[in-house]
């Protein structure tokens, strides 16, 4: 019973802290097979569970208080650096950078905002995240044994 609270725990962690994950996952004592199918499934769920939510709760926002005439937004760095993403790169771009860089929440839920109309969306980030997984858990073999 231990055990699977410590595995869900673990998907838990994958899913919100993915670019910590394979590590703590691997020094937590599990072999790369483990490690590699702990953080798929983790980033799996959090990538649909935080795409889904956004996506409602957008379209809910978007029903419920949309008003036409508003003012423009001023931009900041953040919305730049954002919609920059989003003009360059498309949902490739948002995919590649959720896992490691954006965190699987923010990622998928700025997939959610700008691409939730996509039908290519859900596999993009999904191929994304099982990337940087098996990249992240390579190196977590091969160089976990230097930290133990």
């Amino acid at each position: 019973m231990l055990e699977v609270l410590r595995i869900t725990g673990l998907i838990l962690f994958s899913s919100v802290k993915f670019l910590f994950a394979p590590s703590t996952v691997y020094l937590s004592g599990y072999n790369y097979w483990q490690t590699l199918l702990i953080t798929m499934i983790g980033g799996a769920i959090g990538i649909l569970v935080f795409f889904y939510t956004g996506s409602a709760i957008f379209a809910f926002w978007k029903d419920r208080f949309s008003r036409e005439g508003t003012p423009k937004r001023t931009f900041n760095r953040k919305n730049r650096f954002i919609i920059r993403i989003k003009a360059a790169w498309g949902i490739f771009g948002v995919a590649i950078l959720t896992p490691v860089l954006l965190s699987i929440p923010i990622g998928s839920l700025l997939a959610a905002r700008y691409f939730r109309n996509d039908r290519r969306t859900i596999p993009v980030l999904l191929g994304a995240m099982m990337f940087w997984s098996l990249l992240l858990t390579t190196l977590t073999s091969l160089l976990g044994p230097l930290f133990e």
